[in-house]
């Protein structure tokens, strides 16, 4: 989580620095805040098949599940008012993305499809760095959309890389290959941008 934390940032930062101490700890902040929310609303959409795959994971073992839900939801609340304060833009953004994430968290589908699934939970990535970039009221200009997509392929590419079934899916690894090209691609194309 830290390294993805640091990920974040890092593409949110690496064209210009926060211009004062107090914007970046609250970039920091709400970065970390996201992070923890959706890992905690991720775990808890898919605790029915975590009890079979993950059964030593903590939700799957605690009779405290609402307190965990309690926490997610004291998570978008600061969330959202930590993303209203700054931006009300971005707050609105954010409020978009919980509606879409929810609507996904239903679909049945998602255990079917796993080649797609994987794709669309980890979209929400370049979304937080859009987030994390409206605290100083900047524009998505070519460079930060380019950073969000190598952070989106690093993502993309690490999953299949660190799930199992995704990694013996050949389409999977296919995949995952072309990422890794693109993610090169894109990288360079950044360096250049930045040199």
């Amino acid at each position: 989580m830290l390294a993805l934390l640091m990920l974040l940032l890092l593409a949110a930062w690496l064209p210009s620095l926060p211009k004062d101490a107090l914007t970046a700890v609250n970039q920091v902040l709400i970065a970390a805040n996201l992070l923890a929310m959706f890992r905690l609303w991720d775990d808890l959409s898919d605790l029915t098949s975590d009890r079979i795959t993950n059964p030593d994971r903590v939700l799957c073992q605690t009779s405290h599940h609402a307190s965990f839900r309690w926490t997610g939801v004291f998570l978008t609340l600061t969330a959202t008012s930590m993303l209203m304060f700054t931006n009300p833009r971005s707050g609105v953004g954010f409020a978009l993305l919980v509606i879409v994430f929810a609507i996904y968290y239903k679909l049945r589908w998602r255990s079917s499809w796993p080649r797609l699934s994987y794709h669309l939970l980890i979209f929400k990535y370049p979304c937080f760095i859009a987030l994390i970039c409206s605290c100083q009221n900047q524009t998505i200009g070519k460079l930060h959309l380019m950073l969000m997509l190598v952070a989106y392929f690093i993502l993309c590419i690490y999953e299949v890389v660190h799930d199992p079934n995704l990694r013996a899916d050949t389409w999977c690894r296919t995949i995952a290959g072309i990422e890794l090209l693109a993610a090169i691609i894109t990288a360079s194309w950044v360096t250049n941008a930045l040199s």
